[in-house]
């Protein structure tokens, strides 16, 4: 009996452990790290040599991209390429995700493409190579670069409603296929300036791009999900910047990913599609530092923005390597790309080699990060889980006088605020009653709309400054609104 007690009780400590360990967020496996180059598809070895180069730094993965052209949508262009790329790619251990989406966007503009015919072309693609086992679908769809319009003429955004369309085709389509394919989405571009006006580059940014894409799929009747993992390009607002400089709300950088985790929670928690918070996987299929190429050879051009030191370049990469492998929800990270484009001006210089194929700096610090990841990250990371109220909101400032009140409401993304006028000395549980049928036309009621760095503010009249009253503040999230904070105080 005892020593049945004993083994039962050893069994229910091991089992703690184990619930501690996978409840502070330890990854058993660190993220996959890649390359994103066509390089290897265009090469007159059929992609040997760079294949046997990038499996030799310990990369596990490459992406390549096959462009869906509506003028000829049976026709796999870059075919006979693939069709060396693919295997030699397998053949050297390195496993190929390819990016799919429809160019150019003025296509999409004027009607000649259509999310049937683009699921047809993915399904010839998935045909063609059934190795290939993960397909990116869409690419940077916030920009209109890629789709276009991105807001109709009332200023509404139109260019998520189009990427889900076209993205619920192609997955699809690819499960009709194989269920076991995975399908990764949508390729989300780090900012947008929301401005449908702008005189050029009208983009939409990423946190309000996933909201519009989450009404879209909930208004659409859809019960299938749209994607098994989330791709995410986390450039930095620019090459000078180090990893933990990250961007404004709504934009996002790879240090506020816990922004769009947040942001893919709102979108879409209680229906068909999965998020961070249930097993959504993190794909940051595109980053990159741009790097100063003055003193090497073989580059054409000027330099269009701000560059970093290659030194720099080597201790972001490596840092980036080791904190994806502290975030059990990031499943893989492609360094944009292997090689740098020749021309400045037009192309990218963020590769791990340089144009010439002489290794850089990053080459090698990202070779021993990954080494020192290949087991998980060694310091425990806590689960994300996503916020009930508004995140980052401050306690509201109260501020009365004679015959007024005036309140201000701060917080770390866009909220909207509902503050009112409440008669007698009321408990919050009693003001939370109150504010639910209360709106910012209510009586004794005002609105206000509060964004980072940029409060909200109201002022109200009292009626009977004499008398005690009590503060009612109701504040929701932008991006949801069920997320909501409440706050009360009493005043004199």
């Amino acid at each position: 009996m005892w020593r049945m007690g004993s083994t039962v009780k050893r069994i229910a400590l091991a089992a703690v452990a184990i619930a501690l360990v996978l409840g502070c967020g330890r990854a058993a496996l660190a993220a996959d790290i890649g390359v994103n180059d066509d390089t290897g598809k265009y090469a007159t070895d059929g992609g040997t040599e760079f294949f046997t180069r990038v499996a030799a730094l310990g990369l596990k993965q490459t992406v390549m991209t096959t462009r869906f052209l509506p003028g000829t949508p049976t026709t796999i262009h870059d075919g006979p390429f693939l069709d060396r790329a693919v295997p030699e790619a397998i053949k050297q251990g390195i496993e190929v995700s390819l990016a799919v989406y429809p160019f150019p966007p003025s296509e999409l503009e004027g009607g000649r493409s259509t999310p049937k015919a683009f699921a047809a072309y993915v399904r010839l693609v998935a045909q063609r190579y059934p190795a290939v086992r993960q397909f990116i679908v869409l690419n940077e769809p916030n920009q209109p670069a890629f789709v276009r319009p991105q807001f109709d003429a009332a200023g509404k955004n139109v260019s998520a409603a189009t990427a889900g369309r076209y993205l619920a085709a192609a997955y699809d389509a690819l499960k009709a296929i194989d269920p076991a394919i995975k399908v990764i989405g949508i390729g989300l571009s780090p900012r947008g300036n929301d401005r449908p006006s702008a005189p050029s580059n009208v983009s939409t940014s990423p946190v309000r791009f996933l909201a519009a894409l989450g009404s879209w799929y909930r208004s659409s009747g859809r019960t299938l999900p749209l994607m098994d993992g989330f791709s995410f390009h986390p450039y930095p607002n620019q090459a000078t910047d180090p990893l933990s400089r990250g961007y404004a709300w709504p934009n996002a950088g790879f240090a506020n990913v816990q922004r769009i985790k947040q942001a893919l929670w709102d979108a879409f928690h209680g229906t068909p599609q999965a998020t961070t918070a249930s097993g959504l996987k993190l794909y940051l299929d595109e980053v990159g530092w741009q790097v100063d190429t003055s003193r090497h050879a073989g580059y054409q051009g000027v330099e269009n923005v701000r560059v970093t030191t290659e030194e720099a370049q080597a201790a972001i990469y490596a840092e980036l390597v080791r904190s994806a492998a502290c975030d059990p929800d990031i499943a893989e990270v492609n360094v944009f790309g292997f090689y740098d484009d020749v021309p400045r001006d037009r192309g990218f210089q963020a590769a791990l080699n340089r144009v010439d194929g002489s290794p850089r700096p990053s080459a090698a610090a990202v070779q021993a990060a990954i080494a020192d990841t290949a087991r998980g990250c060694s310091t425990p990371s806590p689960v994300w889980r996503p916020a009930a109220g508004v995140v980052g909101v401050s306690t509201p400032l109260v501020t009365p006088d004679a015959g007024a009140v005036a309140v201000e409401v701060g917080a770390l993304e866009g909220a909207g605020a509902v503050v009112c006028l409440l008669p007698g000395r009321l408990s919050l549980m009693a003001v939370k009653a109150a504010m639910r049928s209360r709106t910012a036309t209510s009586a004794g009621c005002a609105g206000a709309t509060a964004f980072p760095n940029r409060p909200g503010r109201v002022r109200l009249v009292r009626p009977s400054p004499s008398r005690p009253a009590t503060v009612g503040i109701r504040v929701a999230a932008e991006a949801d609104a069920s997320r909501v904070s409440s706050f009360s105080a009493q005043i004199r």
